[in-house]
């Protein structure tokens, strides 16, 4: 019992700490993780829900297709919404709708503002991979599990050698 308890407390610190690294990595490679902030996605994307976004090739996007753009106008944040038109003249241009909306956007976005499309969600985990952005996230999820993991392992190591030596067993 106390092996299954160890070996499932050791899964889920390898989990999260993949989570962070992925999170923290993922931008460096052009992949964006990043939380839904608004209700204009909903009931697809809930506010709070974790989002990946990889980069596609703005052909390659048909309607149906969740994307995430620059906004037109400058100063706002990046915005997640399904495509409903495209528009192949060059450059292309997409018409999008938040699926909570009956309006589509009044704006058509252009290819340069597409950063990708949604590959990924899951739900209310947003919250957490915006925390594992900053860096007292960073550290919370892979430094400091990182040394508590080697910490149990160095216990291990020093009880194992300790009962071999009480037992006379040569090292």
């Amino acid at each position: 019992m106390k092996k299954a308890l160890w070996y499932s407390f050791l899964t889920i610190v390898v989990l999260l700490m993949a989570v962070a690294v992925f999170t923290y990595v993922a931008p460096h490679i052009g992949w964006r993780v990043n939380a839904v902030l608004s209700g204009s996605m909903e009931p697809a994307l809930k506010v709070g829900s974790l989002v990946v976004t990889r980069p596609v090739e703005p052909e390659k996007v048909k309607v149906g297709d969740i994307i995430t753009f620059s906004p037109v106008s400058v100063g706002e944040n990046m915005i997640t919404h399904r495509v409903t038109g495209v528009t192949v003249n060059s450059p292309v241009h997409f018409a999008t709708r938040g699926d909570a909306s009956d309006k589509p956007d009044p704006f058509m976005v252009p290819e340069q503002n597409l950063i990708g499309k949604i590959c990924l969600h899951i739900p209310y985990w947003g919250h957490f991979a915006e925390f594992l952005k900053t860096p007292t996230g960073f550290v919370l999820s892979v430094v400091v599990p990182g040394i508590v993991v080697l910490a149990m392992y160095a216990v291990n190591i020093w009880r194992t050698l300790t009962l071999q030596k009480k037992q006379g067993v040569a090292i």
